[in-house]
């Protein structure tokens, strides 16, 4: 069962991703704001962290960089969501360390195909951490837009 950390200011986003990944086997924690998502990603481990790019208090990029940053959660895998999707947010969030970027809106199915391929890369290494994010960031990687 995977820990997973969901982020999103909008209560229906929450309630549909805590929902759907629940069906799915996983174990679900959430909050609504930057702040309240790092208190919590620091009081238990999680596996892997869902962060909307556009929070209030601190956005979802700058969330990103904290986890990646403090060496209780820098293993955390991430994968950004946005409501507005373009090469700049997948570029920041990319270089902020978050393995992939989920344009809104996508099918459950693409949010579950993501977090499978997350899992891989981190079980691949026995650090949990993936290959270095910066080399990540680096690599050319098609974007898929999901809708």
């Amino acid at each position: 069962m995977t820990k997973i950390l969901v982020i999103d200011d909008y209560p229906p986003i929450l309630d549909i991703l805590r929902t759907f990944l629940l069906v799915e086997g996983h174990e679900v924690s959430t909050a609504t704001d930057g702040p309240a998502g790092l208190r919590l990603a620091e009081s238990m481990p999680f596996d892997l962290a869902l962060i909307d790019v556009d929070l209030p208090g601190l956005d979802g990029i700058a969330v990103c960089k904290f986890l990646k940053n403090n060496p209780a959660t820098r293993n955390m895998r991430v994968l950004m969501m946005t409501g507005r999707p373009g090469l700049e947010v997948d570029v920041r969030s990319r270089c902020a360390g978050a393995a992939a970027v989920l344009a809104k809106p996508f099918p459950g199915s693409a949010v579950i195909e993501e977090i499978a391929r997350i899992a891989g890369m981190a079980s691949a290494h026995p650090d949990g951490g993936g290959e270095n994010d910066h080399e990540r960031a680096k690599r050319p990687r098609t974007r898929r837009t999901l809708a």
